[in-house]
């Protein structure tokens, strides 16, 4: 089906995302890897719905393919040591959730529904942002760090991008803390779903 195909396209573009971000590659390759899966998995679910091919796999390996596409971005930016400390335990944070709803939902097939909350949405929002300016700080860093090289004579060489870079960064750290800090509220509130089911069952 062409809906899985495109599904399972995106969850392969996770392992070039891992080995640029970890092994110092072109991180504007890995940016475009990230938002192209982003973009793909926008895609996928109108393509099922449109062309009726939806179904219990379609649905498995698109959630494999988010969770995949989140521990690719976040273990990558720690390996390549962009973020580190406080900020990549944030990161983890967003790991360790994914992996907690996975948990629950296998012990509650069915009982804890699709249902998706603004705090959820402003989550993804606040991860998706938060990937996207550490990924762009690194090849802003990257060229300011080159201009510097290249023109020593000139200080203020490299000036614009460093500054870039910097603020890239910040922001990114900020917004992965914001996406954590928001993530421990949804999962409070998904375990709360949890036990009203297991009560229930």
């Amino acid at each position: 089906m062409v809906s899985n195909a495109i599904t399972i396209f995106r969850t392969l573009l996770t392992l070039p995302l891992f080995l640029l971000l970890a092994f110092g590659g072109n991180a504007w390759a890995a940016l475009a890897l990230f938002l192209g899966a982003g973009a793909l998995d926008m895609v996928d679910g109108k393509v099922a719905r449109a062309r009726n091919e939806t179904s219990a796999f379609g649905a498995m390996i698109d959630l494999v393919g988010d969770r995949l596409l989140t521990f690719a971005a976040v273990t990558g930016l720690i390996a390549g040591g962009v973020i580190s400390g406080l900020v990549a335990l944030a990161g983890l944070v967003l790991i360790v959730r994914d992996l907690v709803v996975a948990s629950l939902n296998e012990a509650l097939p069915g009982k804890l529904g699709p249902r998706v909350s603004w705090l959820e949405k402003l989550k993804i929002a606040a991860a998706f942002l938060a990937m996207t300016s550490l990924m762009a700080a690194i090849e802003f860093s990257r060229v300011s760090a080159e201009q510097i090289e290249e023109w020593p004579s000139a200080p203020d060489a490299g000036w614009s991008a460093g500054v870039a870079g910097e603020y890239a960064h910040s922001s990114g750290e900020a917004l992965l803390v914001l996406a954590a800090a928001l993530t421990l509220v949804t999962l409070v509130q998904y375990w709360m779903r949890a036990l009203r089911a297991f009560k229930e069952s």
